[in-house]
């Protein structure tokens, strides 16, 4: 089984550092660096349930705690975030790598901490919304814009504001190729880079060499693609975040058992959730885990008595090594992390209609006014979904659609509504919720058919875009997707 050179670089570091690297049961593969999606986590032998795949002890994770305090701290350093603090790290390292004399040379000197793993890491992200933006906008000249000149921060900062109640997908023009679900999920991932670099400005300033822009983008997405959970004792629970070696090399698969277990001393990945007693990979303790065990029913099998049957075997030798991001739809996926998941079905897609529902509600009109308010303290207010499979409006939706055709003298019927203590309101206003449903379905079918007629136009190409081949597919794939969600709506039901 061919495995990478960076895997073998990096197991050598890691058992410098103590790791049990003799344990594990993966390698990666890098069988093409053209093709997406080639880096593979693989198993090198069978595994059965329950059992540790690698483990990583608290010194080999890179995180606030352990990267050494003068190469995240400046003018405000001590204000950033987990996330902020960690781009800073690995924007420096880009910036200070590109700078240096080549590795070979006698006069370097510049050794950074967790080398081995930082040179394991993706060189770019070409598939996420958020690289095409800001190319886009800044005229394909990341690559040379410095990150910490506060003009070329304002230039952004100044263009959002003008859009900041109502992003239009006319803001950029990989936006358009978008369906609104897509586009408001990226729109977000944009917001945050903003508002991140925004906190780091007044420290990137300070860098020498300066960073460049690419250099802070792909910072900022190491961190956001590749971080895990992990409990460093910070209040704010976003604050608890860590890189892990070799753990961050697992592809993501929505129907994954592979586990992520934390423990005060180390990271582990095991084949499925662990039950019962299991023996640490680091300590040699047994440590305790509750909940269900095997798929079987079966109790948990005490590690420490051979008369037990073997566990069914979940991994097979060769079998790609996965691991669920979360319960993350597809639009989620590209605008987060470059790629989607079950092209076909994804169980988590939905379609945002919320600026089609809060239209309903005219803002000059006082009733309307009145029924605004009443959703926002009923926290009915926006976030307004309807699943693609089974196609089902959600209970956000009906409950402001019956608010909408509910009569102001009756509104306290809704508010019984809203306290469960009716499912429904009455046959007259049911029936105009249906007719705003079939209305609402007519409007996103409309939409789709034109998002569909753009994409597949032959005068469209995406590489002047920034897009690549398999960007601009999955954007077509997520506006066919949502084209067969809407089509199976049956009129009037």
């Amino acid at each position: 089984m061919a495995t990478s050179e960076q895997w073998t670089s990096l197991l050598s570091w890691l058992a410098t550092q103590k790791v049990p690297t003799h344990e594990f049961k993966a390698v990666l593969q890098s069988p093409s660096e053209s093709s997406h999606g080639d880096r593979r986590l693989v198993a090198v032998q069978d595994i059965p349930e329950s059992t540790s795949i690698l483990t990583l002890p608290h010194n080999v994770l890179l995180n606030t705690n352990t990267i050494p305090k003068e190469f995240i701290e400046g003018v405000h350093g001590s204000q950033l975030t987990s996330t902020q603090a960690l781009t800073l790290f690995l924007t420096t390292y880009r910036s200070t790598k590109r700078a240096s004399p080549p590795a070979d040379d006698e006069t370097s000197s510049i050794k950074y901490p967790f080398d081995e793993y930082l040179f394991t890491l993706p060189t770019a992200f070409p598939d996420i919304p958020l690289v095409w933006v800001l190319e886009d906008f800044y005229e394909g000249n990341t690559k040379v814009i410095d990150a910490g000149d506060a003009k070329n921060f304002k230039r952004m900062e100044t263009y959002l504001q003008k859009n900041v109640t109502t992003p239009s997908q006319d803001l950029f023009k990989t936006y358009r190729l978008m369906t609104y679900t897509t586009f408001r999920k990226s729109h977000d991932v944009l917001c945050r880079f903003i508002q991140d670099w925004s906190s780091l400005l007044p420290t990137l300033r300070e860098r020498h060499p300066s960073p460049f822009l690419e250099e802070l983008i792909w910072a900022w997405l190491i961190v956001n693609t590749r971080s895990v959970s992990f409990d460093l004792g910070h209040k704010d629970h976003a604050d608890n975040i860590v890189l892990a070696p070799a753990f961050d090399m697992a592809n993501h698969s929505p129907t994954s058992r592979v586990t992520a277990v934390v423990t005060p001393h180390a990271l582990t990945m095991y084949s499925s959730a662990p039950t019962g007693r299991v023996r640490s990979p680091l300590t040699d303790r047994l440590l305790e885990f509750s909940g269900s065990s095997s798929s079987s029913g079966a109790p948990p099998r005490d590690p420490s008595s051979s008369s037990q049957p073997e566990a069914p075997c979940v991994i097979r030798r060769g079998e790609d090594i996965t691991f669920s991001y979360g319960p993350h739809s597809n639009p989620t996926l590209l605008a987060e992390y470059g790629f989607i998941a079950s092209p076909a079905h994804n169980p988590w897609d939905s379609i945002d209609v919320t600026p089609l529902i809060l239209a309903l509600f005219r803002s000059g009109y006082h009733p309307h006014l009145q029924k605004i308010d009443m959703l926002k303290t009923a926290n009915y207010w926006e976030d307004y979904t309807i699943q693609c499979d089974p196609l089902e409006c959600s209970h956000r939706i009906l409950v402001a659609l019956r608010l909408l055709h509910t009569a102001s003298e009756r509104v306290s019927e809704w508010w019984d509504h809203v306290e469960g203590q009716r499912d429904e309101m009455d046959e007259e206003v049911e029936d105009a919720v249906r007719t705003t449903v079939d209305q609402l379905f007519s409007e996103l079918s409309a939409r789709s058919r034109a998002l569909l007629n753009t994409l597949h136009s032959p005068v469209l190409h995406p590489a002047p875009l920034g897009l690549s081949s398999y960007a601009f597919q999955c954007l077509k794939t997520l506006a066919i997707n949502e084209s067969n969600a809407i089509s199976s709506y049956p009129s009037g039901m």
